[in-house]
């Protein structure tokens, strides 16, 4: 009895061990989630709290500290054990400093002087070695539907009026998200690198494009409907003007009515084109979030490239790890394009978070009732200091969007001279007055991170690993992963059911 008591008491224990731990990091004295905080829970592994201040982690059986840290920019540094997180929250005390100290570090460098000494010391500072990162990406897409009206100033044809018009308009969801998330292996550097994925998820919302899809088969059944047989259509926006003729309708009419369930080889062919299409996709996203560090000559977010465009000014000082550093904030002039605020440490000169935001469009257009407008660019870049002293990347964010607007009349017009009086057969005059936005935002957080032994080449890259598509937040596949906490919209999410009959 002993003998299975203590089995049981062991097996308990190892499974208590492996259980994850969550929490939420507060400030002592406000109380408000700290977003973005660094947690590290083992030599060279570590998370950060999500928008919400929520993280979770699986502690390791192995290579384990019994106790964790926890860092923020203008907090003191937390040692604390797993099992003292009482509640599943977690206080960080806003840290004082002393200005004595500060100012015999900094020699009364002046705002542009220390942006200078950061360009320096980067090859210093930053490691820029080939490694084997854990990695976390995640994917979000919002799109906005601002305003769609369909007037309807003149219509001949049978079904098609502003009660029609009307009912699709109010059928397409004005507000749609959709996310990835993929969990993988990145090896290389800032500058090359190869991703594998082990796992990933995609939160899918079908009727974003649906309705759209439904409206386009609605109209071109009742187009059909009315048609006259050897007909063709005249459309016309304004002077650009476009002929249809039947033929062309009624092959794409017969192309749509004649889909058909695939077979379990094209179905095998569509889960493995997926993955190979989810694979590149991957390695695109992470060379395009990578190829954005602030150090890089000719990107789109330019600061250091052109900072004689920028105006600097120090606004304070802050602490993070046992470290005072510089609280730096930049506004454009001579016509750049970003604000923003970074944090560099008042010894090393190393960039340990820097935030930016776009203060105008980087690309506008407006021609013949259509407008464009790039509108939003703004991101996040977060380092954490290892025991050598060189600098790596905690947690990397990109969010990137665009408007586009249309106010413009559209004819459509039915003409067919083989049958008796006017060519003119039946004719639709719309107004089309759209507005729609779409912001895409890229999450990149770095778990583990060890040296690499082989070269970059030797390195193969696999489309085989698990992957589903979700229309509801599924808690349980991600478990025994770490991820970054999903926040309060990616646990809420639930796609559009689908409505075809109301069309």
């Amino acid at each position: 009895m002993r003998s299975f008591l203590f089995i049981f008491l062991f097996l308990q224990a190892d499974f208590l061990q492996a259980q994850e731990i969550k929490a939420q990091v507060l400030d002592a004295s406000t109380k408000k989630p700290i977003p973005y905080a660094n947690v590290i829970f083992a030599e060279n592994r570590g998370i950060v709290t999500n928008e919400e201040g929520f993280f979770g982690y699986i502690p390791e059986k192995e290579n384990s500290p019994k106790r964790i840290k926890i860092s923020s920019l203008g907090y003191e540094l937390l040692e604390i054990a797993p099992n003292d997180i009482s509640a599943g929250i977690v206080y960080l005390k806003p840290a004082s400093i002393e200005l004595r100290e500060v100012f015999l570090s900094n020699k009364n460098l002046s705002a542009k002087e220390v942006i200078e000494k950061v360009k320096e010391e980067v090859k210093n500072n930053y490691n820029f070695d080939n490694s084997r990162k854990r990695i976390f990406l995640r994917e979000s897409d919002f799109n906005y539907i601002r305003r769609f009206d369909l007037e309807v100033d003149k219509s001949t044809i049978a079904g098609i009026d502003q009660k029609l018009m009307n009912e699709i308009s109010s059928k397409i969801p004005k507000v749609s998200d959709s996310y990835k998330e993929i969990l993988a292996d990145m090896y290389g550097n800032y500058d090359q690198q190869k991703v594998n994925i082990i796992k990933a998820a995609n939160l899918y919302n079908p009727q974003n494009t649906k309705s759209l899809e439904q409206l386009t088969d609605h109209l071109s059944q009742l187009f059909m409907n009315t048609l006259k047989e050897r007909s063709y259509l005249k459309v016309r926006s304004g002077i650009v003007g476009v002929k249809i003729d039947e033929d062309e309708l009624q092959e794409e009419f017969i192309v749509k009515e004649q889909k058909k369930e695939k077979t379990s080889e094209e179905i095998e062919q569509d889960r493995i084109k997926s993955r190979e299409n989810l694979q590149k996709g991957s390695n695109s996203r992470v060379k395009k979030l990578l190829n954005g560090m602030f150090w890089k000559e000719d990107i789109v977010f330019n600061l250091f490239d052109k900072s004689n465009k920028y105006r600097f000014k120090i606004n304070g000082y802050a602490w993070i790890d046992n470290a005072t550093v510089y609280v730096i904030d930049f506004e454009p002039k001579r016509g750049a394009d970003f604000k923003g605020r970074m944090y560099v440490n008042t010894i090393d000169y190393g960039v340990h978070r820097l935030e930016y935001e776009n203060v105008k469009p980087l690309k506008k257009f407006r021609l013949f009732g259509i407008s464009t407008a790039d509108d939003v660019y703004r991101g996040k870049m977060i380092f954490i200091k290892d025991e050598a002293g060189k600098y790596n990347l905690s947690y990397l964010e990109r969010e990137t969007g665009e408007s586009v607007g249309i106010d413009r009349p559209l004819t459509i017009i039915e003409k067919n001279k083989h049958v008796p009086g006017r060519r003119k057969q039946n004719e639709l005059d719309l107004d089309l007055r759209l507005n729609v936005s779409s912001v895409n935002k890229l999450q990149l957080v770095v778990y583990e991170n060890e040296s690499l032994t082989t070269g970059l080449a030797q390195i193969n890259e696999t489309s085989d690993f698990e992957y589903e598509t979700f229309k509801a937040y599924n808690p349980d596949f991600w478990n025994g992963y770490n991820i970054i906490e999903p926040n309060a919209a990616i646990k809420s999410f639930v796609a559009f059911e689908n409505d075809e009959e109301s069309l």
